[in-house]
């Protein structure tokens, strides 16, 4: 019984092995060429899935910056067999029709040949070591080299040339198995890249982002603009993930953002069979998109603000000709948070086109890549009176009671005798109505007793000479004027500079964004809040909604008398005769507005008109300044105008947006 047991283990085993032998047979003999002919046909590859930036939208989530789904020539270097003759033949269709694609070499395109790059990055030096180029190899000899290395002498020197671009991108961006050679391509490059049939084996088409701006020349110091990656930014965002093939924000809202609007790619495992083909889908990781960024501007705020700006320089040209204002600044913000509602800087640029007007614009005169909002530096002239004001009430040199009599001259030196408003005389003044009118005289007097040191101590505490810290790059800290400041350049402070500081003149340079926050900070009774531009940030995987939490910066610490002295010379200004802009503002009717006028002279020798303020009177929502550069003093009725739009909108067209409670609900 046991011996036959062991006969039929001894059987089953046979036979097992016998089944083995055959099948491994068949597989390696009978059907062997089979099998090793489809392994070699079929090939798993890594194709890389580029992940979409975030949106930029508006504080009602009326997207402002957006993506569009482009077409992508791409080139699968596992099925590609003869990788330069592809290349040349897929530059050569490019060229045809004057596209662009990636070439990151940074050598001239034509001989002689050059390094167009005063600093060789690392990426570059590691790539001429692994190809045997010597590290202090000139450009000629560099490409040279690089023929030889990548056999391109059956080239012309040119398409050689443009190879080795293209086969350096490939190695910035990391060698992948798919490359992207050109992005964004129309279809009739795709049409002709197809016709070429064989010659084009390994090149793909699929789909990508690009940026596209939902309106022309809007917004453009606030959103910014992306770019390719430059080799000193790669070099710091290489431990990030990027590689010198992606793109990046550049400035505004782009740049600072980029962390969030940045989404992280995805990739796929494809099997593809000898012609290309895809056989199946293996794995992979779906890429994911950026963050939404909301802003606190209002999109059609912003657009009536550029608008009317636009019109009151083209106003103030027609009326003076060639020495007319051709540049201008605006600010709106909330009074309580300091949120941005419309931040416009004239002349601006058109986003979508700014690499090709890049080489015209960037020499024009009038600066419109600057962000004048932020980074113009102006004298405040006579809206600092509010300043002098404040400080001379809180030092006691002057009271409610305290009056002045103003015969159009200030003649407390025998050796200088400056004017009041056009050699005016305003007659007995206190400070209310020294606001109301202006008067020069008035704060002259107060400047003189208050010295420049302590003028310049409450100037600080209204945050000028200091970034307000607003989202954006670029933006000045601006200069107050005092002796101690002129004696830090090595230069001297004369007596009657007191009182031109007093009026705003002398060293004072303030941003328009500084002059909106004092408006705002009077309204506010004191309180100095951080503007801000960012309203929330969403994740768009997760839902989760980070808000931006409004900050006080400071507070001026003086009395409510002081403010109340100071709100009601700017009601004045604006709402009783003899105020500076009555005329303007008499039948505006919307809504009761507090504010302050001046002109200051900038250089060459031309005035800058500015008008600051805040409303309503009774409950100030809205702060603002305005400035026109080089527009003169009959700009009053510019900047007045470009109020007065800007407000008639807050107040009566806005109401439409008044039941948006969901920062996440789009509006049409």
């Amino acid at each position: 019984m046991k011996k036959s047991r062991i006969l039929i283990l001894a059987a089953i085993f046979l036979f097992c092995c016998a089944a083995f032998v055959v099948r491994l047979v068949k597989l390696q003999l009978i059907d062997g060429e089979l099998y090793r002919t489809q392994s070699f046909a079929r090939v798993v590859t890594k194709s890389s899935e580029k992940a979409a930036r975030g949106e930029i939208l508006d504080r009602y989530c009326r997207p402002l910056v957006r993506n569009e789904t482009v077409l992508t020539v791409d080139l699968d270097l596992n099925i590609c067999k003869d990788v330069n003759g592809t290349l040349a033949e897929m530059i050569r269709v490019f060229d045809s029709y004057d596209r662009d694609y990636t070439d990151l070499l940074p050598i001239s395109d034509t001989e002689p040949y050059i390094y167009t790059e005063e600093k060789l990055s690392s990426v570059f030096r590691d790539f001429m070591a692994k190809r045997g180029v010597e590290e202090n190899a000139t450009a000629e000899q560099t490409i040279e080299r690089l023929v030889r290395y990548y056999k391109l002498e059956e080239f012309s020197p040119a398409m050689a040339r443009a190879i080795i671009g293209v086969r350096y991108s490939m190695f910035c961006a990391g060698a992948p198995a798919i490359y992207p050679f050109a992005s964004d391509v129309p279809k009739d490059v795709i049409t002709a890249l197809k016709e070429r049939g064989e010659s084009m084996l390994g090149v793909e088409v699929s789909s990508g982002y690009t940026r596209v701006y939902t309106e022309e020349n809007f917004a453009s110091h606030i959103l910014g603009y992306i770019g390719p990656i430059s080799a000193s930014e790669y070099e710091l965002r290489r431990e990030d993930g990027y590689a010198l093939t992606d793109t990046i924000g550049k400035d505004g809202i782009e740049r600072i953002c980029e962390n969030y609007l940045r989404g992280k790619n995805g990739y796929r495992y494809l099997e593809v069979n000898s012609v290309g083909a895809i056989t199946s889908f293996l794995d992979g990781q779906d890429a994911i998109f950026g963050s939404d960024v909301i802003l606190t501007i209002d999109k059609n705020m912003q657009q009536i603000t550029e608008d009317s700006l636009a019109s009151a320089v083209a106003g103030n040209k027609e009326l003076n000709g060639e020495k007319a204002a051709t540049s201008a600044a605006a600010v709106f913000l909330d009074v309580k948070t300091a949120e941005i509602l419309s931040l416009v800087s004239f002349p601006d640029y058109n986003l979508s086109t700014f690499y090709q007007d890049y080489s015209t614009l960037s020499q024009a005169k009038d600066s419109p890549y600057m962000n004048r909002a932020i980074a113009g530096a102006f004298p405040p002239g006579s809206t600092w009176k509010i300043v002098t004001a404040v400080a001379g009430l809180e030092e006691g040199i002057i009271t409610r009671r305290t009056t002045y009599h103003c015969t159009g001259r200030y003649t407390h030196y025998t050796d200088y005798q400056p004017t009041c408003n056009d050699a005016l005389a305003h007659g007995v003044v206190n400070v209310e109505s020294a606001l109301q009118k202006s008067c020069n005289c008035f704060f002259y007097d107060v400047g003189r007793q208050l010295g420049s040191e302590k003028l310049a101590e409450y100037a600080r505490r209204f945050g000028f000479g200091e970034k307000t810290g607003i989202e954006l790059g670029g933006e000045l800290s601006g200069i107050v004027a005092s002796k101690s400041y002129r004696e830090s350049l090595g230069k001297t402070w004369q007596s009657g500079e007191n009182l031109l500081a007093a009026i705003g003149q002398t060293d004072n340079a303030t941003t328009p964004i500084q002059l909106a926050s004092m408006a705002a900070t009077v309204a506010n009774n004191g309180v100095r809040m951080k503007p801000y531009l960012i309203r929330s940030i969403t994740n768009r995987d997760t839902g989760e909604t980070v808000e931006t939490v409004p900050t006080v910066t400071g507070n001026l610490n003086v009395s409510q008398t002081t403010l109340d002295l100071v709100q009601s010379g700017m009601y004045k200004v604006i709402n009783e005769p003899g105020g500076t802009a009555y005329g303007p503002f008499r039948e505006f009717g919307i809504v009761e507005v507090a504010g302050k006028s001046g002109t200051a002279e900038t250089p060459p020798g031309l005035a800058a008109a500015l008008f600051v303020g805040y409303a309503p009177v009774d409950n100030p929502q809205v702060a603002f300044a305005v400035v026109i550069e080089h527009g003169g003093a009959g700009a009053y009725q510019y900047t007045t105008q470009v109020i007065k739009d800007v407000l008639s909108y807050y107040f009566s067209s806005r109401d439409a947006f008044d039941s948006v409670s969901d920062s996440n609900e789009l509006l049409p």
